[in-house]
């Protein structure tokens, strides 16, 4: 944190912090600066963002200071909030993130919601579920934590981010519950593993090339590449995934695939032959999740 040299020897509180960050990072483009400051005290004080305002003449300490500066820096560099604090929630849980994984967003519960309907509703022994790029694991342990009799496979093509999806299984005490795979899509699955799967979920990279220009500093810069573009067209993900789709996929079985919303009609294009589809949208209205049902066994 910048002070000027007749600051040095004041006292640094948490009242003072806010209102020389609030400002200082909205000059730098941050949207929420507020928020991000007292997310950043709560964590530095070791409490939640309320009682960070009945602390605000506490005198921080030259350690806490010195965090502070260096997470009030990196801010306004623009790096995520949650990969300063180390974590994210998403779905209740709380998920260990770094630079190998994407930041879960809470969109992305509508896949764990919808997936959730379908695999509830079936018997125990039938409740399989495959995650395709699992990242650091969000949704796939979301689901295992729901419900405890689920089988779940968790692919990525990242060493890294299935490292990280592994923290995050012992940390909510499901690593026994989850078989991790690494490798591309479909080729990640071995012989042992089910031949096909009841629910299969995927949040893939799908952004395009011509909308580089509309990402945000904080994911462009500091999200895994490999995670947030699918070539050109936004589409080269989807059509690996449309190419074993329906094999791996249970007779009536469902996949729910998040959607990039500026090409919704371009993705459910891929899959016009299937008669059990539809399009989900959230609640500001853009399609989010595109819903597969393959035909059951007549």
């Amino acid at each position: 944190m910048e002070v000027s040299p007749s600051d040095r020897d004041e006292v640094w509180t948490p009242l003072r912090v806010l209102n020389w960050a609030v400002p200082f990072l909205k000059g730098k483009g941050v949207e929420s600066p507020r928020l991000d400051v007292e997310c950043l005290l709560a964590r530095v004080l070791g409490c939640d963002r309320l009682r960070v305002y009945l602390q605000f003449d506490r005198p921080l300490s030259a350690d806490e200071r010195a965090t502070l500066r260096d997470w009030i820096a990196r801010r306004a560099r623009r790096e995520p909030l949650a990969y300063l604090l180390g974590e994210k929630e998403f779905y209740g849980l709380p998920f260990i993130v770094n630079r190998s994984v994407l930041i879960p967003r809470p969109e992305s519960e509508m896949l764990v919601e919808e997936a959730k309907k379908v695999l509830e509703v079936l018997p125990p022994e039938e409740r399989t579920l495959l995650d395709l790029g699992t990242g650091s694991g969000c949704l796939a342990l979301s689901l295992a934590a729901a419900l405890p009799d689920l089988r779940v496979w968790a692919l990525d093509q990242s060493g890294d981010a299935l490292a990280t999806a592994r923290q995050n299984a012992q940390r909510h005490g499901l690593e026994d519950r989850v078989v991790f795979r690494q490798g591309s899509w479909w080729e990640a699955l071995l012989p042992p593993d089910p031949t096909q799967f009841a629910v299969i979920i995927s949040n893939p990279p799908y952004i395009s090339e011509g909308e580089r220009g509309e990402i945000a500093p904080e994911i462009l810069e500091y999200e895994p590449f490999v995670a947030l573009f699918s070539g050109e067209s936004g589409l080269v993900d989807y059509q690996a995934i449309g190419m074993g789709l329906e094999a791996r996929l249970a007779p009536g079985g469902w996949a729910f695939l998040e959607l990039n919303s500026n090409l919704s009609d371009k993705i459910e294009a891929l899959w016009a032959h299937w008669e059990g589809r539809r399009v989900l949208r959230d609640l500001q209205g853009l399609p989010r999740v595109l819903a597969l049902q393959k035909q059951p066994i007549a």
